[in-house]
This record gives structure tokens, sequence and C-alpha cells, in this order.
């Protein structure tokens, strides 16, 4: 009765295990988890969210907007348990009774496991091919293999491992070049991720992680727009939410590339 949902044969397994639920428990506040979060909600389904942050998508989003894009999902319906996690999960009838860190009890008819991706790199090391968090690879997606490339979630290109469609797309364009026979690199140019949460629209740019600055946040509501600037005033991320996500692709202009060639 618990569900990884990473590609179309596990989603059509939960949704048939679903067929006739509908209490659905979450284990997990990131992306993957909000984003189902909200869909199941705008199906009818009744939805418990489980993680141990305080706070949703901690390592996207500041806490200004993972408070809007939190209180829109409780405004659709969404129940929030956070700084706690799931002990055990136990059958009970024809579903499951999950107890919390915290000691809390709930029943679900099903649980969707979205605690995060990690990189499948076990064939590329039995193959003796250089890995770290993930498949190991240059700008040309050249693995330590001769004619063996790696991209997408499994890929570590050129010391990033970037879980999103942008990179991934831009990897695609690239190793379709060098297939063709004119050898090319991938240049990540600015990719903010979008959330897909409809009740709470929401992109956002991580600053990187060594980064030095603060979040300036401005707020009406459900509607925040967080600029991380650097102590010279450079704007170095940002993450919007509401009305203010219509701004994405003019503060994206804004944001040095992931790359500079």
């Amino acid at each position: 009765r618990v569900h990884s949902i990473n590609d179309l044969m596990d989603y059509r397994a939960f949704r048939k295990a679903l067929a006739e639920g509908k209490r659905v428990a979450i284990m997990g506040a990131g992306l993957i988890g909000c984003e189902f979060a909200n869909d199941l909600r705008n199906g009818g389904y009744e939805v418990d969210v489980i993680a141990p942050d305080p706070s949703l998508m901690p390592s996207l989003l500041p806490e200004a907007a993972a408070g809007a894009v939190q209180a829109e999902l409780e405004r659709l319906g969404v129940r929030f348990h956070l700084g706690t996690v799931v002990e055990r999960v136990e059958h009970q009838g024809s579903g499951v009774g999950l107890t919390l860190g915290n000691g809390e009890q709930l029943q679900a008819d099903l649980v969707v496991s979205a605690v995060g991706l990690r990189p499948r790199t076990e064939l590329a090391r039995e193959a003796g091919i250089r890995s770290g968090r993930g498949i190991q690879v240059n700008r040309a997606l050249e693995t330590s293999a001769p004619d063996v490339f790696a991209l997408g979630d499994c890929a570590e290109v050129d010391g990033r491992v970037l879980l999103y469609v942008l990179p991934l797309m831009a990897c695609a364009r690239a190793l379709a070049k060098t297939l063709a026979g004119t050898r090319t690199e991938v240049s990540y140019g600015t990719m903010p991720v979008m959330v897909k949460t409809p009740c709470c629209p929401t992109a956002v740019c991580p600053p990187p992680m060594d980064a030095e600055g603060e979040w300036q946040v401005e707020q009406d509501g459900a509607d925040v727009k967080a600029l991380f600037r650097s102590p010279d005033g450079d704007t170095l991320g940002f993450a919007v939410t509401g009305r203010f996500a219509l701004e994405k692709q003019t503060l994206a202009k804004e944001v040095p590339p992931i790359h500079r060639d």
C-alpha cells in the first residue's frame, strides 16, 4: 500500500490500487509531494502530507514562499503534519494506519512515498564507469567509458546533478548533435523551476549553494516575490508565487547562468 511513483508504470499501478479509495497519505513535502497533493485534492481525494522539515520544499523555497504555498494548499483542503516522520505503516482493514513520530495516528487507503530522487548508478559502477552523486560526465555528456553517454536524472554533468526538465532538454539537444556527428557541449543558462501547484503558481531559481547574500521579500498574502541579493546587490536567485509568478521570465534575465561559456 506504499507507492513510489517514478514512471508511467508506477503511476498506473498507483491509480489502479486507488480505484476504490479516497484517502491518500503523502510522505514528503518537496516539489513532487506538493504537486501530488494539489492534483489529488483537485480529484476529490482526502490528502495528508507528512514531512520532517517545518516548511515545504526546504531545498528550493525561502520561508515566505513556502508559507504561501502551504497556506493555499491548506485552503484547498490538504492537511499537513510537518516536523515529524512516519514511523510505522500497518495494514488496517482495506487500508493502512500510520503512526507518526509525534504520536499522531492517521488512516489512509494508500501511501505515496515522495521522499526525493537519487540517481541509479549501480549499473555504471559495475561497468567500471566513474560515478559520484550521479554517473559522472563532462559537458559533452561523455562518461569515462568510450562511446558511452549519460543524461537526465542519473547524470552528474560537470559536477552538477539537476533533477529537472529544462536541464534534461538542454542535454538532449546537445547529445543529439553529438550523435549526429558534431560534438556539442551542453550549456546551462538560467533555469527556473516551475512548481506545478495550480492553487499557488510558483517559480523558483535557487541561488548557488555557496552564494553569499540574503533574501529580500515582498509579500501580499499568497503573492510573494523573494529575491536573493549578493552583498553587491546582484540578483543571484529568486522565488515568486501567486501573481508574482508572472515575473519569472523577467527575473530569469537578471540571474547569472549556471554555465558561462
